[in-house]
């Protein structure tokens, strides 16, 4: 049985401790928003039989989890392909209103659009309606349609896929647009390699990943296009798509088509302009941005966001404690040590499993001296509480390690081969792929000195840790993707009474080059006479916005296999008793 903590965790509620009894926190739901951030007003109840049941006094959350019948969600796909139609009707009525949106009967009848009825339920009714096939490799795998007030509906359960997919060509330009009729607008136009989404740009905040599912339907043949012209809607749903989906394939390969004023998508410059005006809208897409120079106007957007606090926010590891001294922006590069077996590679493993609980993030690991079946049984432990072998504490069933698994197989990607030991290039490309594929936001290289490190005769190990590092950050920034790199430090004298000394940043093995240019270097130190683990951050590059340099006493429950902090445990660097 996955115990109360995992429960109340898929929810956003932590506890200081999870005893029977009732319990005080703040509230995942509203406390975030209010101005007494810390007061608890979520009240939580659990039994003997480890079931959960809250309340918040604020906003009135409620809800339960937990006890014997506690399983996490698990996803199983099965897709529906629809079943092809034996003629498709396209009556001039039709053919009409598409000729009316600059569209011919050729292109109408090229892209196998056509009129049908299908229940909608918006109306709870059948309509009249378009119907835009979804083909792909000679199969029909969707059917999106559209009725005349604007309704939309899709074929249930279909194989996320692109309109027009087959049209992606490797060595081709790729244009990505929001709907299918803009898709068919820039074929009227004369550009053969163009595809949307089925779902258009998001109205609001993802909640999931869902919309971006065709970048891992397609993500072999993306990788290779020549580069990708993001022509979706000139408003502010479309700016939202058009920075995630260059995200996702690389800002590098990005180019952004502006459609004149007065024209939101492709399908109005075709009416109000004319073909050649969206010809010359393609021609003139600009990169994203052009690299290594900017104008002021490249950054407005950014500057605004900034501005009305919209900008990129810190976020949490999962320990409150620990937010005080450090904390991570997307797209920064992160350098962890410590001394062997004091349990760095174990506190990141707590840190992935807990950010995948509260944000629903997804990880790619590199991490071949823990091993892949040995990183994956560490997850495991974390996230069911309880430990993998035999031992003192009663070992996870099999059902919690399978649902355990399941549970990871959405969340977490292991980089790796055990055919040659791969060079940072070969691991940054494969991490690309996981972007695309599976939208993952962190990226873990565990250690440094499993990487390839062969480099030209006369270039030195710093100057190859330089260059490693640009390279790790400039594919953060351009996948907003944070890159974690574990280091071993130098063999460190041990003290006078015999203690592992504390390593610093300047200790690490190859190069200072680790603590002058991460944007945060965190130590984890573990006094085995006082049975605590520090957690300490050395450098924080955006403070306090990131956090204040300083350290965080934990415990390393061996029941849970766990790491707890200690509240009120923060020690300011030059002050800490570690």
């Amino acid at each position: 049985m996955a115990d109360v903590r995992s429960a109340l965790a898929e929810h956003g509620i932590r506890l200081r401790d999870y005893r029977v009894g009732s319990h005080k926190t703040t509230c995942p739901n509203c406390s975030s928003a209010r101005r007494k951030k810390n007061d608890p007003c979520l009240s939580v109840t659990i039994d003997q039989d480890e079931r959960a049941v809250w309340k918040c006094h604020h906003c009135q959350f409620s809800g339960g989890a937990g006890g014997e019948g506690f399983r996490p969600a698990i996803e199983r796909r099965v897709y529906r392909k629809p079943v092809r139609p034996t003629r498709k009707e396209q009556p001039d009525t039709m053919l009409a209103w598409f000729n009316k949106r600059g569209l011919t009967q050729e292109t109408v009848q090229a892209f196998g659009v056509h009129k049908t009825r299908a229940w909608f339920p918006q109306t709870q009714q059948e309509e009249d309606c378009i119907a835009f096939p979804y083909e792909w490799d000679g199969e029909l795998r969707n059917v999106k349609y559209r009725t005349a007030n604007k309704h939309f509906r899709q074929e249930k359960d279909p194989e996320p896929v692109f309109f027009n997919a087959d049209s992606i060509g490797a060595g081709e330009e790729l244009i990505i647009c929001e709907g299918e009729i803009d898709v068919m607008s820039f074929a009227q136009a004369g550009f053969p390699h163009v595809v949307s989404l089925p779902n258009g740009a998001p109205s609001g905040p993802e909640t999931s990943d869902k919309r971006y599912e065709p970048f891992g339907t397609h993500w072999d043949l993306i990788t290779k296009v020549s580069r990708v012209l993001i022509a979706s809607d000139m408003d502010e749903a479309g700016e939202a798509l058009a920075q995630e989906i260059a995200r996702r394939v690389g800002r590098d390969r990005c180019y952004r088509v502006k459609m004149p004023a007065g024209s939101k998508d492709a399908n109005e410059c075709l009416v109000a302009h004319g073909e050649e005006e969206l010809r010359r809208c393609v021609d003139r897409a600009t990169p994203w941005p052009i690299d290594g120079l900017y104008g002021i106007d490249d950054f407005s957007a950014e500057v605004m966001d900034l501005y009305h606090g919209r900008g990129p926010q810190p976020v949490s590891t999962g320990w409150p404690e620990m937010d005080k001294a450090f904390r991570y922006i997307p797209g920064q590069f992160i350098a962890l040590t410590g001394v062997p077996n004091h349990g760095k590679s174990r506190w990141l493993s707590q840190v992935i499993v807990q950010t995948a609980r509260l944000r629903d993030e997804k990880w790619a690991i590199f991490s071949p001296e823990t091993g892949q079946a040995n990183q994956i049984a560490d997850l495991c432990e974390i996230w069911a509480g309880n430990p993998f072998y035999d031992g003192p504490s009663l070992r996870m069933s099999p059902q919690d390690l399978s649902n355990a698994m399941h549970w990871l197989q959405e969340r977490v990607f292991l980089l790796g081969t055990i055919e040659h030991t791969p060079s940072i290039d070969w691991l940054l490309e494969r991490a690309r792929a996981a972007v695309i594929r599976h939208g993952v936001r962190n990226i873990v290289f565990d250690p440094y000195n499993e990487i390839e490190a062969s480099r030209p005769d006369k270039q030195t190990e710093t100057e190859f840790v330089s260059q490693l590092i640009s390279k790790c950050k400039r594919f953060g920034k351009l996948h907003d993707c944070t890159v974690w790199m574990v280091i071993h430090p130098t063999k460190l004298k041990a003290t006078e009474d015999g203690k592992d000394p504390v390593p610093n940043l300047y200790d690490l093995a190859g190069s200072a080059h680790w603590r002058n240019k991460a944007d945060a270097g965190l130590v984890v130190y573990r006094d085995y006479a006082r049975e605590a683990t520090f957690v300490i951050a050395k450098k924080i590059r955006r403070q306090p916005m990131c956090g204040m340099v300083g350290s965080v006493k934990f415990q390393f429950v061996g029941a849970d296999r766990r790491f707890e902090e200690i509240p009120d445990s923060y020690q300011p660097l030059g002050k800490e008793t570690v």
